[in-house]
């Protein structure tokens, strides 16, 4: 497992050494084992996989997938805790011979605020995989998964799942440093044989740990840092990426909705969970309450940003310019995504480059406008 946790008393070694310009703290004084494989310093935001480990089946592919997954729901209803236990579960996948596969999982619901019942009757979840039984299925060599689910047994919040798909999307078209998600239509079955079957779509995030290990790098888990410890250019694509989907739902000081990968000698914030986004729109969402006095409704842009005069936003600017028709194309190929919703998407990130294009309202809404 790639990953590393920083215990508080090296946390001001571990951002002194960031903030003076030198490599932190060796990994052998902080890892509790396992060896460190970290790529030279200064990866840089490439267009193309870079895959170190070996391609992964599952996030090979953004074609939809179909499997039917079983578990006792009304058990996993009532686990509404940070702290939910394992439930046994199985996932049926059907080969292209019509040959059926079992594959028996732990699953176990997941995540904060969707995670209320008043939310999201239906949960998200989390999918546990063994570490044998998975050869020759798409889920062949994975571990812990991320299910995003549709919250309610109804076609909105479906759109929903399916516009924040778009959004991990987006992001993977602009940097590879970035989770990876499929989609799926998934039919959930209930073990005890009690409740119809449902069928919805929903989609699968690929683990943080298998994304860093794709990229040579390591997780780290920290209470808080400056904006400044992190690879600035990658901290503005970020930045600039969360206005043009109408994001404010994060921070990278606190890790709300952000994770720390180190790559070489440098950390990259890692952004995820983007249902709060304006291009996301679901009915439970509402302005950041720090800024509900600055805007009305989560579909206004607000950039939030953290200055930094080395910011070359131009540059940045260009990088998303240079994926334009990209980025216009990519809702028509969202499996499920209505027609309507398809055009409300491409007109939103539309707004998005009339900004940037012009000199002046980059300059207002997104160069002057960052948090100080």
């Amino acid at each position: 497992m790639w990953r590393v946790k920083l215990r508080p008393s090296l946390l001001p070694v571990f951002l002194g050494a960031v903030l003076a310009g030198m490599s932190p703290l060796p990994l052998s004084s902080i890892v509790h084992g396992g060896a460190s494989r970290l790529r030279p310093p200064g990866l840089p935001l490439a267009d193309g996989p870079q895959d170190s480990v070996g391609e992964q089946p599952l996030f090979s592919s953004n074609d939809l997938i179909e499997f039917v997954l079983e578990g006792n729901w009304d058990e996993l209803d009532d686990d509404r805790g940070q702290e939910s236990p394992e439930r046994p579960g199985q996932v049926l996948l059907t080969g292209p011979d019509g040959e059926e596969t079992a594959i028996p999982i732990k699953l176990n619901t997941r995540g904060i605020f969707r995670l209320k019942r008043s939310t999201c009757p239906f949960p998200p979840l989390r999918l546990n995989f063994p570490s044998e039984g998975t050869d020759g299925t798409v889920f062949q060599g994975q571990d812990k998964l991320k299910l995003v689910t549709h919250c309610r047994d109804q076609d909105r919040y479906e759109q929903n799942v399916m516009e924040e798909f778009l959004a991990y999307r987006l992001y993977n078209l602009l940097t590879d440093i970035s989770l990876r998600v499929r989609p799926a239509s998934i039919t959930y079955v209930d073990s005890r044989g009690e409740d119809d079957p449902v069928t919805r779509l929903g989609f699968l995030i690929e683990d943080d740990d298998a994304l860093a290990a794709r990229l040579d790098g390591m997780m780290v888990e920290v209470e808080a840092a400056p904006a400044s410890a992190f690879h600035q250019e990658q901290a503005a694509l970020m930045y600039v990426f969360n206005f043009m989907i109408g994001n404010t739902d994060w921070s990278m000081t606190r890790f709300h909705n952000v994770k720390v990968m180190r790559i070489g000698s440098h950390y990259y914030p890692l952004p995820y969970d983007f249902d709060w986004a304006g291009l996301v729109d679901p009915p439970y969402a509402g302005p950041n309450p720090q800024i509900a006095h600055l805007i009305d409704d989560i579909r206004e842009r607000l950039y939030w940003g953290i200055c930094n005069d080395a910011i070359d936003y131009q540059a940045i600017f260009s990088r998303f310019q240079g994926k334009k028709d990209a980025v216009l194309a990519l809702p028509a190929s969202v499996p499920g995504l209505s027609e309507r919703n398809q055009r409300s998407a491409v007109r939103y990130l539309d707004d998005f480059y009339d900004v940037i294009d012009s000199e002046g309202a980059a300059r207002r809404q997104i160069v002057s406008a960052c948090r100080r």
